[in-house]
């Protein structure tokens, strides 16, 4: 690097968590930004050798690269609490398919605004909307637009469902994946793909997807080179339809028509035998873990460990906000910790370090962006997030991986930085957003959607 070439922003007296393979760590070190990626990563005040556009001294803070949350249905951030202490159909039946039916494209958007925020605002960068609510294309549209007005990376997965009423599928989303193929390929038309915005695909859940429906949808993803995701074994249901159908567990089905890639991110998984973790390792198929949902609906708690020990790649994810019931991925990552060490009645199966590289590098991965994102490195993308251990909850902090996962909340995160950006900074968005005015704008949409439901 050119001595005094300007800098757009350096981040300085930062203890560095740079989650590289090395598990590289700088006591006071500075991170030079220069447009969206990362200049240089050096253990000695940068501000001091270059000029910057802006300087943030971060004393006594931690720097980690940002969180990925590779799981989450935007529209049921307007849906918080309905459906409340019923399993998984049952509340899909109270809850996200009913009102998903109903909500506007307005609605839609807000929205994805208030989980995106959300997301900033406990440490993401990355964000995948898994989008199902497919009777009207201006709902995703919409949706988009919602995502995309934050600064957060975005992807959009838009799914289908080519059956699955027997199971309370509201018929507006039955389509035939012939056609739901078609409205990817337009969505990618309509937008401009890049590093900071792409568009997948994927069935929504085995009991709402037929093997021809996987079979075209297969066929489109590998000559376009599209990567895809699925709810994949979150309850009993999903082998019950594919026995009863196909004579056959779903994994089982999956791989005979060449469905496990390492295109394929696998959410939830909580009923993953040792031979699926096998497959998966073998095939490099990704799973999203999402431990809230699995606990808030009783779904049960996935074999992460037995995945990690095998070579599975793991993710972390939120999922929709009527399961969970927020977008807090400092608060996923502790229950991420928790329930391992819990069922397994052994603190050291899971560790504070593996969490936070679900979070980061094992998010990326997933993604297929772990050459630009996921860790902090020279060269990279600069997105990262700086957490300030000094609050209440969180001090002392003697352990800085473990403050994070154990000892955190939103109030802990100063600072959101996205593709060289500051989005988020001491409890103010970038670009003009409001916390405030977005909650008094969605509560007026969100007395519509009930009145529209309930009358």
């Amino acid at each position: 690097m050119e001595k005094g070439k300007k800098m757009d922003l350096i981040v300085k007296n930062a203890r560095i968590y740079t989650m590289d393979r090395d598990g590289r760590v700088l006591d006071r070190g500075s991170v030079a930004i220069q447009g969206d990626q990362i200049a240089m990563i050096e253990p000695t005040d940068l501000s001091e050798s270059y000029e910057a556009g802006q300087v943030i001294d971060a004393d006594g803070m931690i720097l980690f690269p940002g969180f990925i949350d590779t799981h989450i249905h935007f529209f049921q951030s307007f849906l918080k609490g309905l459906g409340a202490d019923h399993r998984l159909i049952e509340w899909l039946n109270l809850s996200a398919l009913p009102y998903g039916t109903k909500m506007t494209p307005r609605q839609h958007e807000l929205a994805a605004r208030l989980a995106s925020m959300e997301a900033l605002k406990s440490g993401c960068t990355t964000i995948c909307e898994f989008f199902y609510t497919n009777q009207d294309p201006e709902l995703a549209y919409a949706c988009i637009e919602g995502m995309r007005s934050t600064g957060i990376r975005s992807i959009f997965i838009r799914t289908f469902q080519d059956t699955g009423e027997e199971y309370g599928m509201p018929s507006v989303f039955i389509e035939p994946a012939a056609k739901a193929m078609r409205e990817v390929a337009a969505l990618k038309k309509r937008y401009q793909e890049d590093d900071m915005f792409s568009i997948w695909t994927g069935p929504d859940v085995t009991w709402s997807t037929t093997r021809e429906g996987y079979q075209t949808m297969l066929e489109y993803c590998l000559s376009e080179h599209v990567r895809y995701s699925m709810h994949l074994k979150e309850t009993e249901v999903d082998n019950e339809m594919c026995f009863r159908y196909y004579g056959k567990d779903i994994v089982d089905l999956l791989e005979e028509i060449g469905f496990l890639t390492d295109k394929m991110l696998a959410v939830h998984c909580v009923n993953l035998t040792e031979n699926d973790i096998r497959r998966f390792a073998e095939y490099g198929v990704s799973v999203s873990h999402n431990p809230a949902p699995n606990l808030y609906l009783g779904s049960g708690i996935p074999p992460i460990p037995a995945c990690l020990r095998a070579g599975v790649n793991v993710a972390m994810g939120t999922d929709g906000a009527a399961s969970n019931n927020s977008t807090d991925m400092l608060e996923t990552l502790k229950l991420a910790a928790l329930i391992q060490k819990g069922i397994h009645r052994d603190a050291s199966v899971i560790t504070a370090d593996q969490v936070i590289r679900m979070a980061t590098c094992g998010g990326a991965k997933a993604i297929g962006m772990d050459h630009l994102v996921g860790t902090l490195e020279t060269g990279k993308k600069a997105d990262m997030v700086l957490f300030d251990p000094k609050h209440l909850k969180s001090f002392p902090d003697h352990d800085a991986e473990a403050t994070v996962v154990y000892a955190s909340s939103e109030e802990n995160i100063d600072t959101t930085i996205v593709n060289g950006q500051i989005v988020y900074r001491q409890g103010v968005f970038s670009g003009g957003l409001s916390e405030t005015a977005l909650i008094r704008d969605a509560a007026v949409e969100v007395e519509k959607m009930l009145g529209r439901v309930t009358r």
